[in-house]
């Protein structure tokens, strides 16, 4: 404490001197503190790479909505609107970006929204990056980011669907798993637990389901399950016997009071069942017969899971 400072000639400094170096020394400790507990301050790096929700960053939503058209296409109008619906509430729209000010690029898109009965959940969806930067690492880049940026919100599983792209998520720790149902922009205007009511399925009935029972099994009790061949029709009643002697064919009687007109022929036999059986329909035929504790099967080859077109679609999540 008692030592003077000195300089490389040995020649003491004055008292000025001495307090402009301990005052360069504390402004620039004091600045690395800053950057460490809040790395966000050295935003001017010009290689950086974040995500940015897209409704903090309006200037942003032509582009974006060009780079997600070039995979889905949509009216650039439509697109908008759907990028529009971002919000800290759900759905979000992040944006992965490079640099800064004006030597900033938009690399990617990703949305993410609620699970409907699964509260630390969201589901990842219009994962996209730039066509001119694939290749790169980008994908990964921004996948991680989209951890984060999860976390950092309190949720611990992202869930997702893919096509082709299940080895790529593989190897970014995301297994397979069971469907789950997207809220999407649906609790802009609904509440959770109200879609919750409406889920078509919900976590209990999920679990309580068994893998082999249908909804037509359901339907149908075990005591009236259909046969392949239904069971004729009760015979008609008998007619009386003057009808026999009425020709089939425009019959003629009299018109007396007396002589009441009669009833028209009887059709015959086969026609009747015919017409019986056209006009009462069957039930469906069951579906075919599934032994009793069958699994659904899914790997990274094949998947019982369709979209809405029928396309096969694989399930994933990953605990982070």
């Amino acid at each position: 404490m008692s030592e003077t400072i000195t300089s490389s000639v040995s020649k003491p400094l004055s008292e000025e001197e001495l307090h402009v170096g301990l005052s360069n020394v504390t402004l620039s400790e004091t600045q690395k503190h800053n950057d460490e507990k809040n790395p966000d301050t050295n935003s001017d790096q010009p290689g950086r790479i974040h995500v940015v929700p897209i409704h903090r960053r309006p200037d942003l939503l032509v582009p974006c909505a060009d780079l997600v058209n070039s995979e889905w296409q949509r009216s650039p109008a439509a697109r908008i609107h759907t990028l529009q619906k971002s919000c800290p509430e759900f759905p979000i729209s992040l944006v992965l970006l490079q640099g800064r000010k004006e030597k900033e690029r938009v690399l990617g898109h990703v949305r993410l929204s609620r699970v409907v009965g699964h509260g630390n959940s969201l589901f990842v969806e219009s994962v996209v990056v730039t066509k001119v930067e694939r290749g790169k690492g980008y994908g990964r880049t921004l996948m991680e980011e989209t951890e984060q940026y999860a976390r950092s919100r309190g949720f611990k599983r992202l869930c997702l669907t893919t096509h082709d792209k299940q080895h790529f998520y593989a190897h970014l720790g995301y297994v397979l798993s069971t469907p789950v149902q997207n809220a999407g922009s649906m609790t802009t205007f609904m509440p959770m637990e109200m879609l919750l009511k409406f889920s078509r399925m919900t976590n209990e009935e999920m679990s309580n389901q068994k893998p082999s029972r249908t909804l037509t099994d359901a339907q149908i009790p075990p005591d009236s399950a259909p046969s392949s061949i239904p069971a004729p029709p009760p015979p008609p009643p008998p007619l009386p016997p003057f009808s026999k002697c009425i020709p089939p064919i425009a019959p003629t009687f009299s018109t007396t009071a007396s002589c009441p007109p009669p009833p028209p022929p009887p059709l015959p036999s086969s026609n009747y069942r015919t017409s019986t059986t056209f006009t009462t329909p069957h039930p469906p035929p069951p579906p075919p017969p599934q032994s009793k504790g069958q699994l659904v099967v899914q790997t990274l080859t094949e998947t019982p899971y369709r979209d809405a077109k029928g396309v096969p679609i694989f399930w994933m999540h990953k605990d982070i």
